[in-house]
């Protein structure tokens, strides 16, 4: 009996210190170092989340005032562009190949085909307007115009970040100790930094594009305020040489709102060059 006496009370001692000392952290509000360094990562975690969710706002309203433009250009200056050279062509008096090159008559001739749908409006400023939404993509353009996400629906990967995984700190959290938590919730912070930039680059780029389209709109309307049919009844050279420059304005307009930001992977597209008629003054 003697032998045990030493360890039992050894480790009613040790027992006793131990919870005295969680009694002592817990009464002075001092967080066992674990605990604190769990809490600084959650932190961290909701300021990721907060700083993506404002990016994603922004990208929501940026999607939605291209979309308009793109809806604007097309009424206003495609369609009367086209019913203006369907005519000239029914005359006689021009071919169309003649004043569109090969890209900018593809593009001109499908955005013509048919008008916009709703299907096509959605996905029209990430993907090109007139392109359909893969299925990939659906719940990440889902997400983009309401910001939900839900662990049962389909994944919401961004630049190739599983968002929900991410942004779930009860799910990262779930299970592990405080020190692989804050591990964890610090590796999510930089995946969601990441997106978070991705998605500053996107708007940027569709801001880009907007006002390259838009730049182009007010000119591409300036010439077709000029000209209608009967200005080429007289057969002059200066109905022929505005239609000569409002068709390349037009041209580049088709081939820049079938121009998509994000790949059918949801990732960046290069960005389309400039060309010349994008800077050239206008010569009214």
């Amino acid at each position: 009996m003697p032998f045990f006496i030493p360890f039992a009370v050894g480790g009613l001692v040790l027992t006793a210190l131990g919870l005295g000392v969680r009694k002592v952290l817990t009464e002075t509000g001092v967080t066992p170092p674990g605990d604190a360094r769990r809490a600084q990562a959650r932190e961290r975690h909701r300021a990721a989340v907060a700083a993506l969710r404002a990016d994603r706002l922004q990208v929501r309203d940026g999607v939605a005032t291209y979309g308009a433009l793109q809806a604007r250009v097309h009424a206003e200056v495609l369609v009367p562009f086209g019913a203006l050279l369907e005519r000239l062509e029914r005359w006689g008096y021009v071919r169309e190949a003649e004043l569109l090159d090969a890209e900018a008559l593809e593009a001109l001739r499908a955005l013509l085909r048919q008008a916009p749908s709703r299907a096509t409006r959605r996905g029209g400023p990430l993907l090109g307007m007139g392109a359909q939404v893969p299925a990939a993509l659906e719940s990440v353009l889902a997400w983009l115009e309401r910001g939900w996400l839900d662990e049962e629906s389909p994944p919401v990967v961004l630049d190739g970040t599983s968002l929900y995984a991410a942004l779930s700190a009860r799910g990262i959290l779930a299970g592990s100790p405080p020190e692989e938590g804050a591990r964890a919730l610090d590796e999510a912070s930089g995946l969601l930094a990441r997106t978070a930039a991705f998605l500053g680059a996107l708007r940027t780029r569709l801001t880009a594009l907007e006002e390259r389209v838009a730049g182009l709109q007010g000119r591409a309307s300036a010439q077709l305020a000029y000209l209608d049919a009967a200005s080429f009844e007289e057969g002059g050279e200066e109905p022929r040489e505005r239609l000569t420059r409002l068709a390349v304005l037009v041209g580049q307009l088709a081939v820049l709102l079938r121009t998509p930001v994000l790949s059918a992977e949801g990732r960046l597209t290069p960005l389309l060059a400039a060309r010349v008629e994008d800077d050239a003054p206008s010569r009214d």
